[in-house]
Parts: structure tokens; sequence; C-alpha cells
């Protein structure tokens, strides 16, 4: 395995119905990504952002908004296209060197069907760690818990917004730190 000094912690918040259900032509497709990066030698956070990204192949509908916070014109005012959001995570946040930390598989299957989708390269490298799977590892746990039943396990409280991709991956950031800690994991051994 590489020596990782610096860890990528990704999050995604996609478009979505209340029933699930997507009226035709729409799909679901990554309105933010949220990305926190960690410095394992010295165990802190490092530094958290959010890149807000405008649909091209759905419409924020009214659950969507009440779920993330984001509108369909806010995401027109603020956000970047998918290929530039991949891009900048690529050259900002070197992607596909560094270890990708998870709460679930979804974000990425997420991005690799839209990236697919669109024929894009995914900014991502192969090491990855789902932080859920480390989690129950160390825990022991025989069931899915929620983001916020693992921070209480540690007795961390979630700090932030739900279904913000920042916060939610400042918060997997946090989990993560966490866990190596009660692994007893120190870089470099």
């Amino acid at each position: 395995m590489k020596n990782f000094r610096f860890v990528n912690v990704l999050d995604t918040e996609a478009t979505c119905y209340e029933d699930g259900i997507f009226p035709e032509p729409e799909m679901q497709e990554v309105i933010e990504f949220g990305i926190t990066t960690i410095d394992l030698d010295s165990r802190s956070i490092v530094r958290t952002i959010s890149i807000p990204v405008k649909p091209g192949m759905s419409s924020v509908s009214e659950f969507c908004t009440k779920l993330t916070g984001w509108t369909q014109a806010k995401l027109e005012r603020q956000g970047v296209s998918f290929a530039a959001a991949l891009q900048r995570l690529s050259e900002k946040h070197g992607a596909l060197n560094r270890l990708l930390v998870t709460d679930s598989n979804g974000d990425m299957e997420l991005i690799e069907t839209e990236c697919r989708r669109l024929g894009l390269e995914s900014p991502f490298g192969q090491e990855r760690q789902n932080v859920a799977t480390l989690f129950a590892l160390l825990t022991r746990q025989k069931r899915n818990l929620s983001l916020k039943e693992m921070l209480a396990h540690f007795g961390l409280d979630f700090i932030g917004t739900p279904h913000r991709a920042g916060d939610n991956s400042y918060n997997i950031a946090r989990l993560f730190l966490r866990l190596l800690k009660a692994a007893d994991l120190t870089p470099g051994e």
C-alpha cells in the first residue's frame, strides 16, 4: 500500500424525489461534492470544502430542496458542471493519489455511473476505505448505523447540517480519525 499522508473524505448529495422515482427522462445526478482533507501525520482536519454542481439531467425537486437546502436557481448561480467539479477534485485535491474515505459505497457508485454516462474518467484512485465497514470491524456492530449513530457511539455529535455534503464529509472525517485512534493505527508503523 502507498504511504499516505493526506486522505480525502468524500460525500455527495444528489437530485432526489420523495418516492425515489424520477420523471422521464430525468435521472439521479450529483448536485454537491463535499471533500474534507485529513493530515494523517498530525491526525487533524486540514480543510473542508463544498463544490455545488449544476444539474444537467434532472431538476431539483421540492423534496430535494427540503432535504439538502439546494434549489435549482441556487445551483445554477453557484454551481459548476460535473466535469469541472471532477477536474477541481483532481487538480486541487489530489484525488487520484490519495486514499478516499466515504461512509458508504453509494457515493462512488453514483459518481462512476455519472462518469460513464458522460464519458468522463473518475478522478479517484483505487485506494478506498468505507468508514462504515471500518466501524463495523472495530465495534463488531452487526447492523448498519447512520453517520449520526456511529458518531454517537464515540460520544460525538454531528456538527453542521445533515444532507449538506461538506458538513457530512467533515463528520465522516471526524469519525475516521476517532476510528484510527480506537484501532491505535499509527501512520508509518
